[in-house]
């Protein structure tokens, strides 16, 4: 059965990074793979629409838990056309270096998401509750079909709260989901070092946080910024010329 592989798509911010992502994945991943786009407009063949009932719930004025669509996948039903039951999500603002092959090829006891090791993990615990302290990132996340299933029902059944609770679905996946005081002991488990490093934040802390540095010898590179309150294209960056 073919592996598969999403990412999440609305608004036109992101148009040309779908197309960018496939021709990727086509380079580095040797599995048989489908490749989905969940969007508000689908268009393409890989498309298929998102649904809405949590738009509802969003205030766009105060953008807490804003990249809540991403959360729909969590629950397979809702896509009856994807089959199989190995699951990989990617956001469209990554480079890939090398070969994501062993992404498949993880113990899948439990799914696994992107733990941001340029993060000190103390002062995230000694922040535990305040906004956007958290060492997880959902720019990567690896599960099998029924997972992430509870994760989708808790949202599902307590919309009005976690919406006006969390500014980001990585603050709510670590108050929930994750035990920052036992990493391993966790319903997410984290990926380990070099699969993922931040452009704008390091690879791993205290030692490796150079900024703004391509390191082809880890996995995938993460361009997520929101954080930084940096509103930058990939394209317009000029160290990836020819390579993005």
């Amino acid at each position: 059965m073919k592996k598969n592989i999403l990412c999440v798509k609305w608004g036109n911010k992101y148009d040309d990074y779908v197309e960018k992502l496939k021709s990727q994945l086509e380079q580095y991943c040797s599995y048989d793979f489908n490749f989905y786009c969940l969007t508000d407009n689908p268009q393409k063949s890989y498309d298929l629409e998102l649904p809405t009932h949590w738009d509802k719930h969003f205030n766009p004025e105060r953008n807490f838990f804003w990249a809540y669509r991403k959360c729909y996948m969590f629950n397979e039903n809702l896509f009856p056309t994807i089959k199989g039951d190995e699951f990989l999500f990617l956001d469209l603002d990554i480079l890939i270096h090398n070969s994501i092959d062993s992404l498949f090829e993880l113990n899948m006891e439990n799914p696994w998401i992107v733990r941001g090791w340029w993060n000190d993990i103390d002062n995230c615990k000694k922040n535990f509750g305040k906004i956007k302290s958290t060492p997880l990132n959902s720019s990567i996340i690896r599960w099998n079909r029924g997972q992430l299933e509870p994760v989708y029902r808790q949202i599902f059944e307590n919309p009005e709260y976690i919406f006006f609770t969390y500014p980001t679905i990585d603050n709510y996946f670590n108050h929930y989901w994750y035990n920052i005081h036992d990493e391993y002991e966790s319903f997410f488990k984290p990926l380990p070092k070099n699969i993922a490093y931040s452009w704008y934040k390091g690879n791993v802390y205290p030692n490796d946080m150079k900024q703004k540095v391509l390191r082809k010898d880890i996995m995938i590179c993460l361009f997520n910024n929101s954080a930084q309150g940096i509103d930058e294209h990939m394209h317009d960056i000029s160290e990836l010329n020819g390579l993005y």
